[in-house]
């Protein structure tokens, strides 16, 4: 295509036969067809201009100069990428939420309903503040919604611990960061919101005598409850063994299936991470699984745990909900004498802490609990070395004083 200084372009009229003007191919006012004469190259070519009026005919005729242009071809090729980009940028959360989670697969079903969770807490924050588009969420609005997260927020999606609300803010941020590199937005908007640190109270195993106290109290609560929960004290003694005694996970147990014990070990594969347990299981902890019968109307005969009416998505909450419920039956104190809500993760913390108190190497626990890193057991049990290393001192102190030695310190 040649440049405008070697294209011509005129508009002319085609006159009618009985035209009195058709003589002069010029001639503006009469109602006969117009059209373009093109003159491009050293070759020429008629156009219609698909009018009568020659007004009409000389704007296609500008337009046509126009095409030709090498400056106004580049404007009009940056206008057209500069209108493609600002409509990328019109992406809904909706849309953007879902290309995000096509492209983070897994094939594990823990990580799946994690990014599933993460989504809806989104959306549902969005339509409470009719916002439809990613490019409207701004800073200021990320920020006034994270003041707005805690354990007592009137909204279902925004109820979080501040453990809960550290993983989550580091997934939104992810979340924007990775829309701000593939340009769905110019600006990050998560950028400004700083650090939450998870609760340092979140380990916080039983001792022998609340253990104690827990399992004393399965029959009052469940005799106080009415529908299912009422008979449910048989399913709430093993849950609690096989926390207890193997460290799993409130999802891992309550989703354990009977072909899962074998021999008297258990045998599976959990479901956040896909890491293999394989344990011998003590006989307490054995009696109580085998105590409840697949026969049970309400449960599903292949799982020792899982209610019939159940999904696998809802299992692990509905059952740290009867769980919360039981504190009214409790009477915990924690080691500086304050009042101490029950959950389901004290009994991993259990498990954990008193194989380290009893001289296991951390390391060897990190395996059982199934971390994927040994740094995750450290952050939450590295005190309980700490207290092991301890008492390990205590004993050779003791020891070396009968032997005959002093210290300063006696």
């Amino acid at each position: 295509m040649g440049d405008s200084a070697t294209c011509t372009i005129t508009v002319f009229t085609r006159h009618a036969p009985d035209c009195p003007k058709k003589d002069d191919r010029y001639w503006k006012r009469c109602k006969c067809r117009k059209a373009l004469y093109v003159y491009e190259n050293g070759h020429d070519s008629i156009l219609s201009a698909r009018t009568r009026a020659w007004e009409q005919a000389e704007r296609l005729a500008k337009a046509e100069r126009e095409k030709r242009d090498p400056a106004e071809r580049e404007l009009r090729r940056i206008k057209d990428r500069d209108a493609e980009q600002e409509a990328a940028k019109k992406i809904t959360v909706a849309d953007a939420l879902e290309r995000w989670a096509a492209n983070r697969k897994s094939k594990n079903p823990g990580t799946s309903r994690v990014h599933a969770t993460f989504r809806k807490k989104v959306l549902s924050w969005a339509a409470r503040v009719n916002i439809e588009y990613l490019n409207d969420i701004s800073p200021e609005i990320l920020d006034n919604w994270r003041g707005q997260w805690s354990t007592a927020a009137p909204e279902k999606y925004d109820r979080m611990s501040d453990t809960t609300q550290s993983h989550f803010q580091t997934r939104l941020k992810g979340f924007f960061e990775w829309a701000t590199q593939i340009r769905l937005i110019d600006m990050d908007p998560s950028a400004p919101l700083r650090h939450i640190a998870p609760s340092k109270k979140r380990t916080q195993p039983l001792t022998r005598a609340q253990f104690q106290e827990l399992m004393a109290a399965i029959g009052p609560f469940t005799s106080s409850q009415g529908g299912q929960v009422h008979s449910y004290a048989d399913e709430l003694r093993a849950l609690f063994l096989l926390q207890r005694w193997v460290g799993l996970r409130i999802g891992d147990a309550v989703a354990f299936p009977r072909a899962g014990l074998v021999r008297g070990r258990l045998n599976l594969r959990t479901i956040k991470n896909g890491a293999k347990v394989e344990v011998p299981l003590p006989g307490c902890v054995i009696d109580a699984l085998e105590a409840l019968s697949p026969d049970r109307p309400d449960f599903r005969p292949g799982y020792f745990l899982w209610p019939k009416s159940l999904k696998e998505s809802t299992l692990p909450t509905r059952w740290g909900q009867i769980l919360l419920t039981m504190n009214s039956h409790l009477n915990f104190i924690d080691g500086h004498g304050h009042p101490m809500a029950f959950h389901s993760h004290m009994l991993r913390d259990t498990f954990a802490v008193e194989l380290l108190v009893d001289g296991m190497l951390l390391e060897e626990v990190s395996r059982l609990l199934t971390h994927d890193s040994i740094s995750t057991t450290e952050k939450y049990y590295g005190r309980w070395v700490k207290a092991r290393r301890d008492r390990l001192e205590d004993k050779l102190v003791e020891a070396m004083v009968r032997m005959g030695a002093t210290f300063a310190s006696q």
